[in-house]
């Protein structure tokens, strides 16, 4: 199999997430394009990653190929690459794969396959009562603050917007609605309030890198669900479980 992609920015933002959350993963090159789900190590959190073989530069793949790696040593490879430089994986031995990143100083990898095996994920089916769009600057500038003073971030919807607020003594909102440019649209089917992981957040916002909006999803005592839609075409959904009592 052969695969190049042209943005290596968009990989190094996803694997940068994943190495704060997973110590090893699998992404599966199929024939109709690229996924991968991982699950953190306190399993509370959920990534899912799918990029189809059109948002390629080039995707040769006759059968799935499934490439097992360290997060941490994956993102020692990419932490050098810049700027407009694509990223080429080609293997013709399941036990080995070879990464070239080019475009500036071309470099090529030879690294040992891992066996990981995906975990198994049972079809969800969530129903939310807030779908919200949201400015991925604004939203992760909001987690960061609270983030800075409470380990808990409440998230409350209503008409008007987005409130969040730290679960603390400090006081810190951050309110995201269409008048103050921080939303572009929501929906809801009543006022819901939900808690989450101040630092589950932080640790998953670096994907904001790869689109200026995100779409948030909730319900009260739900996982929170956000997507991040990549200008390839590709997104990212991932799930965080609530902060309960």
């Amino acid at each position: 199999m052969r695969v190049s992609y042209d943005d290596i920015r968009d990989l190094k933002s996803i694997v940068t997430a994943l190495a704060r959350l997973v110590d090893e993963a699998s992404i599966k090159f199929g024939t109709e394009g690229v996924e991968l789900i991982a699950i953190d190590r306190a399993h509370i959190s959920l990534v899912k990653l799918s990029i189809p073989k059109d948002a390629f530069k080039e995707y040769d793949v006759q059968e799935d190929f499934n490439f097992g790696f360290n997060t941490q040593y994956f993102l020692k490879i990419l932490s050098t690459s810049k700027r407009k430089e694509s990223i080429t994986f080609e293997s013709s031995d399941p036990s080995s794969i070879s990464i070239e990143i080019s475009g500036g100083l071309n470099r090529v990898y030879s690294i040992r396959n891992l066996d990981v095996s995906p975990p198994e994920i049972p079809e969800l089916n969530l129903q939310y009562d807030v779908s919200a769009t949201a400015n991925s600057s604004g939203f992760k500038k909001a987690i960061d603050e609270i983030s800075a003073v409470s380990d808990v971030t409440i998230i409350k919807a209503d008409e008007n917007g987005l409130l969040l607020k730290g679960k603390s003594e400090s006081g810190v909102e951050v309110e995201l609605s269409k008048d103050m440019g921080g939303l572009q649209e929501i929906e809801l089917s009543k006022p819901t309030e939900s808690s989450y992981s101040s630092d589950y957040l932080s640790d998953i916002l670096v994907l904001t890198k790869l689109s200026g909006f995100i779409k948030l999803s909730f319900s009260e005592q739900k996982p929170l669900q956000i997507q991040f839609n990549m200008e390839s075409g590709g997104n990212v959904t991932y799930l965080l479980a609530p902060q309960m009592g």
